[in-house]
């Protein structure tokens, strides 16, 4: 009776090996000539240049062969049983303003699924001021508006606090927002012990996104050791400190450049905690990592498996144990790469990027929804959303695999080189005195803007593609249904609110409110938040208690802010101004093209310019071909275009374009004359009988659809 190995074994007979050297001569041989390096390998923005093929022997002298998931500095995981033990979080954002439509969407989605709450603040809240003295679109932008202990009561009811993780990010206002959620819990009556989650107050982050901080930055380190200690004494299952990516990932950042700015704020953060009471293995286990996800599927995979290992180095170092060496990393989908024209297409690049998240071993997700870059999400989208991760849990069971991308060869190998590249970026912003100099001196922005530089240029010339926008733009979908929130409204609701809450309290209450807050001018650190949440009890509001406890706190230097960037933005505004310019002029901007002779012999040129033209708006007329340049000049002269793209074979152009040049010219002598292709050693002849311009693959996308959009008016 044969056996499974029998039959390997014959198939190993059959079919050997191939070394190597084998592979890559048989590779030479069909390139004939062409240069190995320029076609068959890729260079990233980390610097990484991939490998066409990868074999055992990349193994080889990498730690991963030896580790296993659980130990050995964490590269495989945290937990030797990964999700088998405990699935990542389901952990949707609800950007909703109001505390009732907040709440209402929270209750509806923990019971489809979704078992962390994952809760944005808007503006005014981060910042400390109350509703009725923030501006119009500070209150309920961006996030939930709570001022008091019954926003939180709102927001949270009916919401069982030991069942869902509540991770609340608080930016600089840890210590206010923290009373409010602590105050509600203890009216809870709840054992604090038994409560998951998180306050991210991550000052660092504040700073780089907005340039500003409300108070100076050695102020908010120590609002943020305060709540330390509180969660570290009181409540283990909290973390207190957030390092988000976010910033700079919309800022453009690598992979590697997103890791390593992540491990030099962790440092900062860990020294600071150090410095101000907290033993290191506390500190460490108080820091929460919010990473973004990017598109590139496998890179992504290794920057978030490389954080485990160079997280638990940086600890180690400090002289963490073995327990806080264990990074906990929250991860989102991100923003840099989605659209608005096409929005559909970001289901399929937030699927990729959470399948991403799901095979590196995150803790927490958060799925994007596909409108997001639109507007506010409505009960589809976020049902989208939050299936795309129960789908990954459920259907694909991926929490029945430990570590599934462990092994790989190309995933280990990538893993190393993105590991190595972090590690050196990371000492190179300590090197500058961490990354509150670095951020103060402007070399992250330097760093991060080359590198947003070359995704654009690469996204101009194609070189990157961005489906809907600089490829297959589809001309004809209607935009989405606008829903943004009345943010007039929402202040004057939150102000009324506010007000009306200040009107019921009588004199005892109002005496009890003063009495409370000025206790807090006497505080102590170690009863600092302790006596905030008497005063939250007690009905102070959020303004209130940053007006007191920052009373004669300067705010904090500033600097210049990152941008926020989209990649699909400048492509946007193109396509933007030719929708506003038909609805001027009742057409849209039109590129006529004279095409040669048979549809054989125009069709591969003509489908190139009417995509390489449709990614700016344009209308392109695309006839049947021309057989004499009469018959071409008639049409285009009918079309009213002011642009046209002849579009033909090279031996068309040698033998006609000439004769149809000149015949446009002669009749059109404003028209603008394209040649689809190289003209190579022709240009000069092809210019002098009419040509004034030609696009080929290599060819600025972008940079020629602006210049000629401009040319007519539309920009």
């Amino acid at each position: 009776m044969k056996t499974n190995q029998d039959t390997n074994d014959r198939l190993l007979e059959e079919f050997p090996a191939t070394s190597a050297e084998q592979w890559r001569e048989a590779a030479d041989q069909l390139l004939k000539g062409k240069p190995f390096e320029k076609f068959m390998t890729s260079q990233t923005p980390e610097g990484i240049r991939l490998e066409p093929i990868f074999r055992r022997e990349v193994l080889d002298g990498l730690p991963a062969s030896a580790t296993l998931p659980g130990f050995d500095g964490y590269l495989r995981g945290t937990t030797a049983a990964g999700y088998q033990r405990e699935p990542w979080e389901i952990a949707q954002e609800l950007p909703y303003g109001t505390a009732a439509e907040f709440n209402a969407a929270a209750r509806a989605d923990l019971m489809r699924g979704q078992n962390a709450l994952n809760v944005l603040l808007d503006i005014a809240t981060l910042n400390g001021i109350d509703p009725d003295a923030a501006k119009v679109g500070e209150v309920g932008a961006c996030g939930l508006s709570l001022a008091c202990l019954k926003d939180i009561e709102a927001a949270f009811d009916e919401i069982i606090p030991e069942a869902v993780s509540f991770h609340l990010r608080t930016g600089c206002a840890g210590l206010s927002v923290g009373a409010l959620f602590f105050a509600w819990l203890k009216g809870q009556g709840v054992d604090l012990r038994e409560v998951k989650g998180s306050l991210s107050m991550d000052p660092v982050a504040v700073r780089a996104a907005s340039g500003d901080l409300p108070a100076k930055l050695a102020e908010l380190l120590s609002e943020q050791a305060i709540m330390a200690k509180h969660c570290a004494e009181n409540a283990p299952g909290i973390r207190a400190v957030g390092v988000s990516t976010l910033p700079y990932h919309q800022a453009g950042a690598s992979a590697v450049e997103e890791l390593g700015i992540a491990l030099a704020t962790g440092a900062f953060y860990l020294s600071e905690l150090i410095e101000r009471g907290l033993s290191v293995d506390e500190a460490a286990r108080q820091l929460r990592f919010s990473f973004c996800i990017g598109p590139n599927f496998f890179m992504e995979i290794a920057k978030l498996r490389a954080a485990r290992m160079l997280w638990a180095q940086v600890v180690e170092a400090f002289g963490g144990d073995a327990e806080s060496q264990k990074i906990v990393m929250h991860a989102r989908t991100g923003l840099y790469n989605k659209t608005q024209k096409d929005p559909y297409v970001n289901m399929l690049r937030t699927t990729t990027e959470a399948l991403s998240g799901a095979l590196s071993g995150v803790d927490s997700m958060c799925v994007g929804n596909f409108d997001e870059v639109s507007r506010s999400p409505d009960t589809i989208s976020r049902r989208l959303s939050r299936n795309t991760q129960i789908i990954l849990q459920e259907e694909c069971e991926l929490t029945a695999v430990v570590d599934p991308a462990g092994g790989s060869w190309a995933v280990e190998w990538l893993t190393h080189e993105v590991a190595e590249k972090a590690w050196a970026c990371f000492k190179g912003i300590e090197a500058e005195g961490g990354i509150d100099a670095a951020l103060k001196n402007g070399s992250i922005h330097a760093m991060l803007e080359a590198t947003a530089k070359g995704n654009e240029a690469n996204l101009g010339s194609r070189r990157k593609s961005l489906i809907g926008t600089n490829i297959y733009p589809n001309l004809e979908e209607k935009e989405l249904e606008a829903n943004l929130p009345d943010y007039a409204k929402i202040r004057d609701q939150r102000a009324y609110e506010i007000a009306t809450a200040r009107m019921e309290l009588d004199d005892a209450d109002d005496a009890a409110v003063m009495a409370a807050l000025g206790k807090l001018v006497d505080a102590s650190p170690d009863d600092l938040l302790g006596t905030l949440i008497e005063a939250v009890e007690a009905g102070a509001t959020i303004g209130e208690i940053n007006k007191t406890i920052r009373a004669s706190v300067d705010p904090g230097e500033s600097i210049q802010a990152l941008p926020a960037n989209r990649l699909a933005s400048k492509y946007e505004r193109l396509r933007t101004a030719s929708a506003s310019f038909a609805e001027r002029t009742g057409r849209a901007p039109a590129i006529f093209l004279t095409n040669l002779g048979p549809l054989r012999r125009h069709k591969a040129r003509a489908d190139f310019t009417k995509g390489f033209f449709q990614t700016g708006g344009f209308e392109v007329i695309s006839p049947a071909g021309f057989e004499s340049p009469e018959a071409a000049v008639a049409a285009l002269a009918e079309s009213e275009a002011g642009i046209t793209v002849v579009c033909g074979t090279d031996d068309d152009y040698a033998e006609k374009f000439a004769d149809y040049a000149a015949a446009i010219k002669a009749a059109l002598p404003d028209m603008q004359i394209i040649l689809a292709g190289f003209p190579g050693d022709n240009e000069a002849a092809y210019r002098a009988v009419g040509m004034d311009d030609y696009i080929f693959i290599k060819s600025d996308n972008y940079e020629t659809n602006r210049r000629y959009l401009t040319g007519l008016g539309v920009l």
